[in-house]
C-alpha cells in the first residue's frame, strides 16, 4: 500500500482548522468593531461608554492574542 489515509485524522484536521480560523476572524472582528465604538462614542463625548468598548477591545484583543501564541506554540512543538 503506497498511501495509507486515516479518513478520521483528516476530518478532525478540516473541522479542527475551519473552527479556528472563524474564532480567530470572529475575535480579531471584534477587536476592529469595539476599537472603532470606543473612538466613536469618546469622539460623542461619552466617556464611560468609549471606556467599556475599549476594554471589551482590549479582552478581545488579548483572546487573539492568546490563541495566535498557542496556535504557533503547537505547531512548533514537537509532539
Amino acid at each position: 500500500m503506497v498511501f495509507a489515509i486515516d479518513v478520521g485524522l483528516l476530518f478532525e484536521v478540516v473541522w479542527a482548522s475551519a473552527l479556528a480560523g472563524a474564532v480567530v476572524s470572529v475575535l480579531f472582528a471584534l477587536v476592529v468593531l469595539f476599537g472603532a465604538r470606543s473612538a466613536e462614542t469618546r469622539r460623542a463625548g461619552n466617556g464611560a461608554a468609549a471606556m467599556a468598548y475599549g476594554a471589551a477591545a482590549a479582552v478581545a484583543f488579548s483572546a487573539f492574542a492568546f490563541l495566535v501564541a498557542y496556535a504557533v506554540h503547537l505547531m512548533l512543538s514537537k509532539g
